[in-house]
């Protein structure tokens, strides 16, 4: 479940996550200045969309060229020895 947050929903909602914190320090600025408000009528949301798949595929094509420990030899599980958990390795 992490895994799949971590690799779609994450790199999904960042730009518009970034633009909702980008556009609140905006009216924060503008409010400390005694200015009005900044007009923000709405986020663009095919561009930060596309961004965001953008992340997404990069995210993918990212793990995808990640090697892995390979699976030459055999695995031992996590077992107690002497009184102490080894962990899981491969042999």
């Amino acid at each position: 479940m992490i895994r799949i947050l971590l690799t779609f929903v994450v790199p999904l909602l960042l730009p518009f996550l970034l633009y909702a914190v980008w556009g609140w320090l905006k009216r924060r600025q503008a409010t400390a200045r005694g200015e009005p408000p900044p007009e923000l009528t709405g986020p663009p949301v095919l561009w930060l969309g596309a961004s965001g798949l953008l992340l997404v595929g990069l995210v993918l094509a990212g793990l995808s060229l990640q090697r892995g420990q390979g699976t030459v030899g055999s695995y031992a599980p996590p077992h107690v020895e002497n009184g102490k958990i080894v962990p899981g390795r491969m042999k």
